[in-house]
């Protein structure tokens, strides 16, 4: 029997085998990069996580920022790290207090895997730069980075969670650039600390 003379059945038959190999052939490398980026334990960190987990991660753009002495900076600059952020004003108040110093804390009881963890704080002004800055003397190696120009609520955008901003709580950003984690003001550190640890101890990357 020739092909034009195959069943239906037999048509169908070849015709779902045809897409599930591609299915398998354009889906492989997505499967291997999830595999290296979080081995089996995923799902494990899906049940048990504290934060809320940004689904899909979202990419955060590279573009220009500055720091408080109008030094260029680049968030591509901290890719291979782990990156425990927040965002505020340069008036900081006890909210803000509050996540300087859990960041502080989370980053030296994670022990000798402290390297793989960077700082960072989003500045919204500069109007009390100077008081901003002496209360950093506290929280020493913590990034503190603006918009370039008035590019404010383009790239604060970045870090909106459900249409809010997550001014006054935590988030993390992976290794390889993305939004990933967020907790809101007030959460708990020890808890933060928990799935810090564990992102470190399944991650394959950073």
């Amino acid at each position: 029997m020739n092909e034009s003379q195959n069943s239906p059945n037999e048509i169908k038959k070849k015709n779902n085998r045809t897409l599930w190999v591609m299915v398998f052939l354009f889906g492989l490398p997505y499967l291997v990069a999830f595999y290296f980026y979080f081995g089996t334990d995923k799902f494990t960190l899906d049940k048990t996580n504290y934060g809320t987990i940004i689904s899909p991660a979202r990419a955060i753009p590279d573009v220009e920022l500055i720091k408080p002495d109008n030094s260029k900076f680049r968030l591509s600059s901290l890719k291979g790290k782990w990156v425990l952020a927040s965002i505020g004003n340069s008036d900081c108040k006890q909210d803000c207090i509050d996540n300087l110093y859990k960041i502080r804390q989370i980053k030296k009881a994670v022990g000798q895997e402290y390297k793989r963890i960077t700082k960072l704080f989003f500045l919204k002004d500069k109007n009390n730069i100077e008081s901003f800055e002496k209360l950093l003397k506290e929280y020493p190696g913590m990034d503190v980075i603006m918009p370039s120009g008035n590019d404010y609520n383009n790239h604060l955008s970045n870090f909106f969670y459900e249409n809010k901003e997550v001014e006054n709580g935590i988030f993390i950003i992976d290794p390889l650039g993305n939004y990933m984690m967020f907790y809101p003001k007030g959460a708990d550190a020890s808890k933060i600390l928990k799935d810090v640890q564990r992102l470190l101890r399944v991650s394959k990357v950073g």
